[in-house]
């Protein structure tokens, strides 16, 4: 075989390999029960109101609601709470972490 046609090969084995990667499911994906779901719901809503109230910084906002929500839902291991919080609806319209996205 040439060079060419080993490394066009090459390629598309690994673009094989990287798309089975990506359309494989997260482990920490799975579908949550309706009570987890109201869990993480009310668990957020009752941090970013504590936030609000304690008059954290805006930029210092979503640090601390996502501490507090890790601390709430503590006592249920079958949650992954770091995964859901980049993905959950709720968290999508609190300030960035800091001031350089601005």
């Amino acid at each position: 075989m040439s060079r060419i046609a080993k490394t066009l090969f090459a390629c598309v084995v690994a673009a094989g390999f990287a798309g089975v990667a990506v359309a494989a499911p997260a482990p920490g994906s799975a579908k949550l029960t309706p009570a987890e779901k109201t869990a993480l719901k009310q668990a957020i809503s009752s941090c970013k109101s504590e936030a609000k109230g304690k008059k954290v910084p805006w930029l210092q906002r979503r640090k601390y609601v996502k501490g507090c929500v890790v601390e709430a839902l503590k006592d249920k291991p079958n949650i992954d709470v770091m995964t859901l919080l980049k993905t959950h609806p709720d968290m999508k319209d609190l300030p960035a972490e800091s001031a350089d996205a601005m």
